[in-house]
């Protein structure tokens, strides 16, 4: 998807786009406001992605399956470990999901929609998925909502690098102080997004779940 200008040389990128730290945190400083609101929106993406899929496994056998990994339970344990083989079915379908996802979006998508509904629309699908199989606990179901997950990752992972593309061929997109900025820095501030995500659902929920029970929290809503 993520293709140059025709307009631009590609000398303005070279020269431009020798990325290191202090590099990075002075492109940070003066990063134009449309780059912000889309590394935003990148983190809040990859914290439902990480928060959902860490303990995806463990909801279908839990709440699904009425399941305890609690070994002095042997039924219970036996319905935990059929959940965790029917969540990884749905891993399974996720993945095939992202590709076809990302098939249809390259081929047919892209030249239809716009990039900002198509990358809206794949978060609230993703939305629209988690609340399902928050509500509804049916094996069937939640499966099958596992193909949003799909639709979250191909947007997360083509769509921003897409857009960025596109503020790099508008003359009017240059750091605060009027500089113009490297599509290589901009690619790799983009990239953090990932990384920060992660570490805010390590540093935030492993402990939430570690004291209050992730049953609790995440997965049953009956509780």
């Amino acid at each position: 998807l993520m293709r140059r200008s025709e307009y631009e040389e590609p000398d303005d990128y070279e020269e431009k786009d020798n990325v290191t730290i202090k590099s990075m945190i002075i492109s940070m400083l003066r990063m134009p406001p449309r780059l912000w609101k889309l590394m935003i929106c990148q983190v809040i993406g990859w914290i439902a992605y990480f928060a959902t899929h860490l303990y995806f496994t463990d909801f279908v056998a839990t709440a699904v399956y009425n399941g305890t990994f609690e070994q002095d339970d042997d039924a219970g344990f036996e319905r935990y470990k059929k959940g965790v083989a029917m969540g990884c079915w749905g891993l399974g379908l996720y993945s095939a999901s992202t590709a076809v996802y990302a098939f249809c979006l390259e081929r047919w998508l892209a030249e239809r929609f716009s990039l900002n509904s198509l990358y809206f629309v794949g978060y609230v699908v993703y939305a629209v998925g988690c609340l399902v199989n928050y509500f509804i606990h049916n094996v069937v179901v939640n499966i099958i909502m596992c193909f949003t997950f799909g639709m979250l990752v191909v947007s997360l992972n083509t769509l921003p690098y897409h857009m960025l593309s596109k503020f790099h061929t508008d003359e009017t997109y240059r750091n605060k102080d009027g500089t113009k900025r490297g599509i290589g820095v901009d690619c790799s501030l983009l990239n953090s997004c990932y990384f920060l995500g992660e570490l805010i659902v390590a540093a935030s929920l492993g402990p939430l779940l570690e004291r209050t029970g992730y049953e609790k929290i995440i997965f049953d809503n009956s509780k």
